[in-house]
C-alpha cells in the first residue's frame, strides 16, 4: 500500500520535473524545484484525500483536492506582475495551475492521461514559444512625438488606447509647455498595430500634432 503511494509521488515528481526543466531552461521564475514541489504536493494531498475518505467511509474524497485548485490560485497570482501597463507572468501562473492538475491526476490514478497532459504542456511551451519568437522578430520600433492640449484626460485616453491595442511602450517622456503637453512615446510592435494606433489616435479631439520619429 505504501509502495503504491510512493510510486505515485515519484511519478508526479518526474512529470512535474519535466515541465519544470523546460521552465528552468527558459529562465522563468517557477523553475524545476517549484514545479516538482507543486506536482508532488498536489499528488500527495489527492492521495490523502482519497485514503481518508475511504478509511472513514464518510465524506467527500475530492474535498482536499478541491482545495488544491483554489489554493494554487494564490501561488499563481504571486507569479503575475503588472508594470507599466503590461502584465507579465501569466504563462508561468497557468503552468503552475496545470502542473497542480497533473499532480492531482497522478494522485487519482490517471497515469497515462497525466503523462499525455505533460507532453502537451511541453509542446505548448516550446513549439508555440518558437512561433511567438518568430512573430516577435517581425516587430519594429516606433517613436512618436505627440503634442496635445493642456488636458490630463487626453493623456489617460492615449494610455487607454495603448492598453486596448496591447502595445507596451519601452520609453515615455512628458514635457509641459505654456498651453500644451508634449509626449514622447517609443514602443515595439507590429506594423499592423502601429497603423491601428495612428488611425485611432488621429481623430482624438485635442491632439495638436503627431510627429513620427520611428527608428
Amino acid at each position: 500500500m505504501e509502495l503504491d503511494i510512493l510510486l505515485k509521488i515519484f511519478l508526479a515528481a518526474i512529470l512535474g520535473g519535466i515541465v519544470g526543466l523546460e521552465r528552468e531552461l527558459s529562465q522563468k521564475e517557477a523553475g524545476l524545484r517549484t514545479n516538482i514541489l507543486i506536482a508532488v504536493g498536489s499528488a500527495f494531498i489527492t492521495i490523502l484525500s482519497i485514503k481518508i475518505a475511504s478509511a472513514a467511509q464518510v465524506g467527500d474524497p475530492a474535498r482536499l483536492s478541491a482545495q488544491i485548485v483554489s489554493g494554487i490560485g494564490f501561488l499563481g497570482a504571486g507569479a503575475i506582475i503588472q508594470a507599466r501597463f503590461a502584465v507579465h507572468g501569466l504563462t508561468t501562473a497557468a503552468t503552475i495551475w496545470t502542473v497542480a492538475a497533473i499532480g492531482i491526476g497522478v494522485g487519482s490514478g490517471y497515469y497515462f492521461t497525466s503523462f499525455l497532459v505533460t507532453i502537451l504542456v511541453l509542446i505548448i511551451l516550446s513549439m508555440f514559444r518558437a512561433i511567438s519568437d518568430m512573430l516577435e522578430r517581425q516587430k519594429k520600433m516606433y517613436a512618436y512625438i505627440i503634442r496635445i492640449e493642456d488636458n490630463a484626460a487626453l493623456m489617460i485616453e492615449i494610455k487607454k488606447l495603448l492598453i486596448d491595442l496591447n502595445i507596451h511602450y519601452i520609453r515615455s517622456n512628458l514635457r509641459k509647455y505654456d498651453s500644451a503637453y508634449e509626449i514622447e512615446l517609443v514602443f515595439i510592435t507590429s506594423e499592423t498595430k502601429n497603423n491601428l494606433f495612428v488611425e485611432r489616435i488621429m481623430p482624438i479631439q485635442g491632439i495638436l500634432e503627431i510627429i513620427n520619429e520611428s527608428l
